[in-house]
This record gives C-alpha cells, sequence and structure tokens, in this order.
C-alpha cells in the first residue's frame, strides 16, 4: 500500500472511528479491535470498493489455511461494521463453532489469594489502588472498559454510578461499607490528580485498558492464579448472586441483570449454566447416598428376619 492510499485509509478510519462509538454504539476496546483488524485486511482486501466474489475467496483461502471459526466470526463481524460505516451492502458468511469451554470461575481461596496480592502491590499507593480494582471486579462485577470510565462524581454513598461500554443503560452498583470506605481512603491520599474528572489515574492521566490488563496480570501471576483476568471476576460475580453466597438466598435473576448491566435476560441466563464437573459431582454425591442406604436397608432386613440364635455371617 502506498503512502497516498495509507493516508487515505487511516483518514477514513479516523471518521470510522467516532461513527463506531457514538452512532455505531460500539465498545471502545471492540472499536479499536476492528481498527486493527481493517488494517490488516486492507493488505489483502479492497475494503472500499469489495466485490462479493473477492470477499467469498478470501474467506475460502482463511478456511483452506486453517484459520478457526471464531477468528473468521471476528473478521467478519469487524467487515460488517466497517462496510455499514461506508453504506455498502455485503452479504458475509457465518461460521459454525464448536461449543465454548465452560468459563473458568474463581474458586474462594483463588478470589481470596487475589485480592491479598493486590493489597500488597509494593508501595502504599499502588496496593490501595489495586485493591479497589479488584474489589470493584469481583463484587461490582463490571468490565475493564466500565472501570476506566468512573469518574468522581460517579460515587455515592452505598455504591457508584457505571456507564456501560456496550450501549446499555446506566446503573448503580451497591458495594460492602468496607469498600467504599477502602475507595474513598484511595481517593484521598493516593490517587494522583493528573486527570480532574478520572477515578483511577497515572501520573500521565486517566488509566487506559491495556494499563489495567497489565496490572491484573501482574496481581494474578503474584497470587499464583495466573489465568485470571477482569471477565473471570465478573463471571464469578454473577454466578456467586445467582447461586447464593455464605448461607444467602440467591438474587432474583432480573437484580442480577441489573447488576451486570445486561440487556437482555437472555445473557444473564448464561450464568446459570451448570458444567459438566458439577454435574457429574451432585451424580456422584446422589448415587453414594443410594448405595450407602441400599446397604443399610438390606441389613435391616437380614437383621429382622434371621432365626433366633441363628450365627451372623
Amino acid at each position: 500500500m502506498d503512502k497516498q492510499m495509507n493516508g487515505d485509509l487511516e483518514s477514513k478510519l479516523q471518521e470510522y472511528r467516532l461513527w463506531a462509538l457514538t452512532m455505531g454504539r460500539y465498545s471502545p476496546s471492540t472499536v479499536q479491535r476492528a481498527m486493527r483488524r481493517i488494517r490488516e485486511l486492507s493488505r489483502v482486501l479492497d475494503i472500499f470498493n469489495p466485490s462479493q466474489a473477492k470477499i467469498m475467496d478470501f474467506f475460502a483461502k482463511e478456511i483452506e489455511k486453517g484459520v478457526k471459526p471464531h477468528t473468521l466470526n471476528n473478521q467478519r463481524k469487524d467487515l460488517a461494521s466497517w462496510f455499514r460505516f461506508l453504506g455498502i451492502k455485503m452479504d458475509l458468511p457465518k461460521f459454525k463453532e464448536p461449543p465454548l469451554p465452560d468459563p473458568w470461575i474463581p474458586a474462594d481461596e483463588e478470589v481470596k489469594r487475589i485480592i491479598s496480592a493486590a493489597g500488597n502491590s509494593g508501595d502504599m499507593g499502588s496496593s490501595s489502588r489495586n485493591k479497589v480494582i479488584v474489589e470493584l471486579l469481583f463484587f461490582g462485577g463490571i468490565r475493564i472498559g466500565e472501570l476506566i470510565s468512573i469518574n468522581l462524581e460517579d460515587i455515592r454513598s452505598t455504591g457508584i454510578r457505571i456507564r456501560s461500554e456496550k450501549g446499555e443503560a446506566e446503573r448503580i452498583i451497591g458495594l460492602p461499607t468496607e469498600v467504599m470506605n477502602e475507595i474513598r481512603e484511595y481517593i484521598e491520599y493516593y490517587r494522583y490528580n493528573s486527570d480532574p474528572a478520572a477515578l483511577f489515574t497515572t501520573r500521565r492521566g486517566r488509566m487506559s485498558y491495556h494499563y489495567v490488563r497489565n496490572i491484573l496480570g501482574r496481581i494474578g501471576a503474584r497470587a499464583g492464579v495466573p489465568r485470571f483476568h477482569a471477565h473471570a471476576a465478573r463471571h464469578r460475580c454473577a454466578t456467586a448472586l445467582l447461586r447464593g453466597i455464605f448461607g444467602q438466598k440467591p438474587l432474583d435473576i432480573r437484580m442480577v441483570q441489573i447488576h451486570l448491566g445486561h440487556r437482555s435476560l437472555r445473557t444473564t441466563e448464561r450464568y446459570t449454566h451448570i458444567t459438566q464437573e458439577e454435574v457429574a459431582e451432585q451424580v456422584r454425591e446422589r448415587l453414594t447416598q443410594f448405595f450407602q442406604f441400599d446397604e443399610k436397608v438390606i441389613q435391616m432386613h437380614e437383621s429382622l428376619h434371621a432365626p433366633h440364635g441363628a450365627a451372623r455371617i
């Protein structure tokens, strides 16, 4: 691609960014991913004047190279968004993906280790900030994009106002008193004033998406839970509320939907899914109880019907 064409693409991509964030209502992370992919696809496709035949040929070659259906569908989604922006109507193929594996949900002990590691991140400022971040992810069930968008004005007496990164309605998340006190302590003593509005800041301004991801990666490694990531905390929050924690009754699914900011109840229902491991364990326990009960019945029956004075085997 020559410099002129590259300049035209970058100019158009900036127009696309503004459209996608406003009219398209895509999240910032989705827009950044789509822009990267459009740049990559521009090397093999005419993304300004595409033909149906060229598009189908591209996907056919990707399949022949062994590209996975999940990646193919992501390419399709980003192209569909780009063509929608340009006003181009194009039929794009959809690819059947294998069922997703059960999501990893941190166990109680892992959650404790992660929160502890976050609160021991070196200096007092980093420790205070990181502990608040991790607790907001676990107790609030929020996404990274929502976390970094929190402003000081969003802090309430018992919770925080959350702006969804996916075009969903704003919501208030309720938080434990201890967490709210930790947030206020972080603001008063450790928060950088590099951005007058943002809750989470660095020396240079509002904290970025990748900055938070790097923090979480280091915390997970320190806690001995290297696969920890923000969405695992969201899974944990949802399942804990839906199943009940510390002896409390499960929370109504509509309340969990509002807490997580899901537009559709069907999205929340995914967290009611029972894993294969849980099914196997529950069946094993019940069958074990059945055989134990059956053995007791047999012994009782033999005892009642044994002749008086008969020797027991």
